[in-house]
């Protein structure tokens, strides 16, 4: 048998498509467990008098010294199990739309909370209302979900937006582009309040392997193709779809699949599931992924990860970062800080992920302005102890204030906050 019918014979396999879903952006549906920094978010089954409730008549009330809405949103799920996008050119809608199901999902922004109170503090409640207890490590904040006399009242308040237009997604800080099967634009909202300059040339997504181990074989971004689906954006988070593929060869490509990108206030969260049929280095040898965001020219900048002093991008030594072991790795410049982390479920907890950082001038195609000023992201090494299944991961991207604490914010991935509810009122 030639290298090429050992080649063909593998791919008809399934071989090829496994080493292609390594690529990070294709993905099937997100993990439901895998949820935002700084979200407090209750499946609408624990909502008890609320549960079959149109979301209109449903309001989510903080308190201070008053009591007064807060933004807050239902994610709907579909009879599939797929999340309800209702906007687009493929949308998949709930059925009935609008309605509480106990497949859904209210979100709100955990930070939102306020202090306790009696029932008496709530205005306008119609009977069932049922307190929403957030806590994480020590602390507690609490909302109250209520059904009201009328229409609902609505905080003005949105942190998110989305431009089907033009393909992005803003936050409080940051705004993202897509329009491409990895994303291309990445700004920040300066002092002014607008936006600023694309700081990004591309994420770059690369995946190496030796076929039976001396066959090399690679892909990158460029070699996706891809089919924008759906969207929705409620105040607190933005839902964007697409479907795609990785070309292999001309007669060849992976199965469709899938993925979804999520967007919060702070935080855009990147998941991917991978299915594969086979152990990876059944046929593979040498695996290797690399999800890199590679900068236009971030000179000034300071780059950190854990455990090591910051440097200023381009300064000597600042290469002595890459291949280093750390959680998570951040650039801090003029008007924020971009915390990058990388997230992995327990099947994949044996993997090898270090630092990837280089500041240069070279040529790392493709790309459309030559050389990283940084580049910087995560490697993904030693595949040999993964078997079979199903498999997930996330890169997390955070857009923070200038002087954040970024090991402090890096360590709350480790909380979680824990949401728990208790119905203080039934329906009259």
């Amino acid at each position: 048998m030639t290298a090429f019918e050992v080649v063909k014979h593998v791919a008809a396999r399934g071989a090829a498509p496994i080493l292609a879903s390594l690529l990070h952006f294709l993905a099937a549906p997100a993990l439901a467990q895998m949820s935002a920094p700084g979200l407090a978010t209750v499946s609408a089954a624990a909502l008890a008098c609320l549960r079959g409730r149109d979301e209109s008549t449903v309001a989510i009330f903080a308190c201070a010294t008053a009591c007064a809405p807060i933004p807050w949103q239902l994610d709907e799920r579909d009879g599939e199990g797929r999340w309800a996008l209702d906007q687009g050119p493929q949308p998949n809608r709930d059925d009935p739309p609008g309605v509480l199901d106990d497949n859904d999902e209210l979100l709100w922004m955990a930070a939102d909370g306020g202090r306790r109170v009696q029932i008496r503090e709530l205005p306008n409640v119609d009977g069932c209302a049922v307190e929403l207890e957030v806590r994480r490590g020590g602390e507690a904040t609490w909302a109250y979900a209520v059904a009201t006399r009328g229409e609902a009242p609505r905080s003005a308040l949105r942190y998110v937006r989305y431009d089907p237009v033009a393909d992005r997604a803003e936050g409080e800080r940051v705004a993202v582009g897509f329009g491409a099967p990895t994303p291309r634009y990445l700004a920040l909202r300066g002092r002014d309040g607008a936006f600023g300059p694309n700081l990004l040339d591309r994420l770059k997504v690369r995946a190496s392997a030796r076929l039976l181990g001396f066959i090399p074989l690679g892909r990158d971004e460029d070699d996706i193709e891809y089919e924008f689906s759906a969207w929705r954006a409620g105040p607190i988070r933005v839902l964007r779809r697409e479907y795609q593929w990785v070309r292999l060869a001309s007669w060849l490509r992976t199965p469709i699949f899938e993925t979804e990108t999520l967007m919060t206030r702070d935080a855009m969260t990147l998941p991917v599931r991978l299915k594969l049929n086979f152990p990876p280095t059944y046929f593979f040898g040498g695996i290797e992924v690399q999800a890199v965001l590679d900068f236009r020219d971030l000179r000034g900048w300071q780059v950190a990860a854990a455990g090591a002093e910051p440097l200023a991008v381009g300064a000597d030594g600042a290469n002595r970062l890459d291949g280093a072991r750390s959680d998570w790795v951040a650039l801090r410049g003029p008007d924020a800080a971009l915390l990058l982390e990388l997230v992995r479920g327990a099947s994949l907890a044996t993997l090898v992920p270090t630092v990837v950082y280089r500041d240069d001038h070279d040529a790392h195609p493709p790309e459309e302005v030559p050389g990283e000023e940084p580049g910087l992201g995560y490697r993904l090494t030693e595949w040999s102890k993964i078997d079979r299944g199903e498999h997930w991961f996330a890169a997390v991207a955070r857009a923070l204030p200038r002087d954040a604490d970024l090991a402090a914010v890096a360590r709350e991935r480790t909380e979680p906050p824990v949401v728990l509810t208790r119905q203080i009122a039934p329906p009259p």
